[in-house]
């Protein structure tokens, strides 16, 4: 789960009392260097992150590459602020709350937050629920953003099995070359092979495009653009180390 520390289950009982704080930069997110991207972001991730796919089979997916270094994020600054300017993934929108399966034959989701957010407490903040037990604005507001996202990544898994099928997508490391001159390899990631997507039908394109799924090929592609500029962030980084 990334940047969760202590996935809790959220009870009326127990959390009644319970309210959240405003919490300024993004520590939690410091040491994430890559994270899970729904498809319907590709378009506005891709300007400023890569976006490759990682893994096999049903754990095959879309993240955004953050870093090129296991441990740090190359978009939150010292003063643990979000990049200007970049866009802020979902992912991270959605913390400290998250919908988690535990497993019940109903398959049904449970509300979930990580008790170990800093933000926390039964002062100050927005409320989780009001005085009579029932869910405070807020709370239905999380809600119905994490349903979106639950449905999108879906939606996102249906995308990648799609490639899949199709047979675009390829295994290759990439060479990132500096202004300064500087080399870096990026290993064992998949993308979508160009030569392999010039080559599909015209019955497989309409496929694609009718699904919606034409639009995040190409910003998938465009994204790859930006490895060089986080290599240039890697090393920035780096010198004022």
């Amino acid at each position: 789960m990334l940047f969760y520390k202590n996935i809790t289950a959220i009870s009326r009982d127990d959390h009644k009392n319970y309210k959240l704080k405003v919490v300024d930069g993004f520590e939690f997110a410091q040491e994430t260097h890559w994270m899970p991207v729904a498809g319907v972001e590709f378009a506005h991730a891709a300007r400023n992150y890569p976006i490759v796919f990682v893994g096999e089979g049903e754990n095959l997916h879309p993240i955004l590459l953050l870093g090129l270094e296991v441990g740090h994020n190359e978009y939150v600054n010292k003063d643990k602020t979000w990049k200007g300017d970049s866009y802020l993934p979902a992912f991270v929108r959605r913390y400290p709350f998250v919908l988690a399966d535990t497993g019940a034959k109903n398959k049904e989701l449970t509300v979930c937050f990580d008790a170990a957010f800093s933000g926390w407490n039964q002062t100050e903040g927005r409320d989780l629920f009001l005085p009579d037990g029932e869910n405070s604005e807020f709370l239905k507001e999380m809600l119905q953003f994490m349903n979106g996202f639950n449905v999108e990544m879906e939606r996102t898994a249906a995308f990648v099995r799609e490639l899949t099928r199709l047979n675009v997508l390829v295994k290759r490391s990439a060479d990132i070359k500096s202004a300064s001159g500087s080399t870096f390899q990026v290993q064992d990631i998949l993308v979508v092979d160009e030569t392999a997507f010039s080559k599909l039908s015209g019955e497989d394109l309409e496929l694609l495009n009718k699904s919606g799924f034409l639009g995040w090929i190409f910003a998938h592609l465009m994204s790859l653009g930006n490895l060089p500029a986080l290599f240039d962030l890697h090393l920035t980084r780096k010198a004022n180390a």
